[in-house]
This record gives structure tokens, C-alpha cells and sequence, in this order.
């Protein structure tokens, strides 16, 4: 069974091209940490995750990875090597147990060819990523260590739909894992996330990261970029 929020963009089609992309179209599962693009190539696959989370990484001569961003379920990747006939843009590794849907570039240009509504859904997504990617530029700019990395936990706490509290995510990215995503060190990641722990905004243990305090957090965010004016009082 297709998960629903990919037969949102199958919905998008006629029923005549749903039916023929459906008997071509695959579905790929992919254990942890195995490869799904690699920068460079050539292939126009796209894939929408169904299950689990990816990783989108990036490879300087030296060897040094860098985070472009994590896909969880409902992503795409692959669309822009379809789109443009391009290489791969990044590499694509799998940060869990994954389940995809695996579309030819072929058939996935046909659908947008077939289908403005296809091509909608297509271009919000794009949206969303240039305004993700935007948010990444300031802060790498304009922010230091510490408040790069009260926006990169921010955006953990509130990456998904409605959560019970207080907010668990588990298993919790390393703080090596955490400084490739805001282009930091290690040390300077575990300093900072010591001092959070001792204000009571993060609970950390082994591979669960808890997020007490999410108000705090938010203003220290607020805070960095200039929203807030108002000292904060924590109830």
C-alpha cells in the first residue's frame, strides 16, 4: 500500500496515467546507512520516502561531509537530476530502516507534462526547500555556534506533526552528527548543549534527546535573529 501522503501527488494524474505509472513504478526497501545517489552520477530516478528518514550529504576533496538536510516520510529526492538531465546534485544515504517508491525520470516528466496540478505539488515542495535553504544561508552568515544550533534544535521540535509532551526524539543525531548540520565542531556542540541541559530546555541522554522547554527555546532563537525584545520568564 502506497503511504497517503504519495498518493497525494498520485492523485494529481489522470487515472489512465496513475494506472500506467503504478505498474512500473517500484517499491525499494533500504537498510540503514546504505547509499541511494551519489553525487555525480548520472540517474533520473526519483524516489518518495514512504518510511523511515535519508540523508542528504555533501563531499569536499578532503573528505569533510557535509548535512544539506534530512528527508523524512513524504520527501523526494532524485527530482532535480529529472528535471534538468544533470548529474546528481548530493549524495543520498539512508539515516534508518527506509521503504520508497522508486519512479523513473521518464514517467515522472510525463506526469508533470500531463498534469498541472502535478506540477504544483511539485513546485510547493521546491518552495519549501528554497525557503529552508534560505534560513540555512543567514544562519550559517549571521549566527554563531550557539544560536546555529538552538535554530537546528528548534527545528527538530517542531519538525513533525503534533507531539505529546514533553517531546522525545529517539534515536537523538550524535552532537558529531549535529555539528555537520550547523557547520561547527564537536566540542563546541557538546559545550553548548551541556549549558541547555543545566537551563532545563533539553533533557540528553544516550540516543534520546527530550525537549523540556520549548518556549525557551524558541525565544533564544527569537533572540539571535531579532524577533524578541521582551525578556523571557520562563513559567
Amino acid at each position: 500500500m502506497v503511504a497517503e501522503v504519495c498518493d497525494q501527488f498520485l492523485d494529481t494524474v489522470s487515472p489512465s496515467v496513475r494506472r500506467e505509472l503504478e505498474s512500473r513504478m517500484r517499491i525499494v526497501r533500504a537498510k540503514r546507512g546504505r547509499t541511494l545517489a551519489v553525487a555525480g552520477t548520472r540517474s533520473t530516478d526519483v524516489f518518495l520516502v514512504l518510511e523511515g528518514e535519508a540523508q542528504v550529504l555533501l563531499y569536499s576533496r578532503s573528505g569533510r561531509e557535509v548535512s544539506v538536510r534530512q528527508i523524512g516520510v513524504g520527501g523526494i529526492f532524485g527530482e532535480l537530476a529529472a528535471l534538468d538531465g544533470e548529474a546528481r546534485s548530493a549524495t543520498v544515504i539512508a539515516l534508518t530502516e527506509l521503504r520508497l517508491l522508486q519512479i523513473s525520470g521518464k514517467d515522472f516528466l510525463r506526469c508533470l507534462e500531463s498534469s498541472p496540478a502535478s506540477v504544483l505539488w511539485l513546485a510547493r515542495r521546491l518552495v519549501t526547500e528554497v525557503r529552508r535553504l534560505t534560513e540555512r544561508v543567514f544562519e550559517l552568515s549571521a549566527l554563531n555556534v550557539q544560536a546555529r544550533l538552538h535554530c537546528e534544535l528548534l527545528r527538530m521540535a517542531k519538525g513533525g506533526p503534533d507531539h505529546p509532551a514533553p517531546l522525545i526524539i529517539e534515536p537523538a543525531p550524535t552532537h558529531a552528527e549535529l555539528a555537520n548540520r550547523i557547520g561547527a565542531h564537536r566540542e563546541a556542540v557538546t559545550r553548548e548543549m551541556r549549558s541547555l541541559v543545566e537551563h532545563n530546555v533539553i533533557r540528553a541522554r544516550r540516543r534520546s534527546l527530550e525537549f523540556l522547554d520549548v518556549p525557551r527555546l524558541e525565544h533564544f532563537v527569537g533572540q539571535a535573529v531579532g524577533v524578541f525584545a521582551e525578556p523571557f520568564d520562563s513559567p
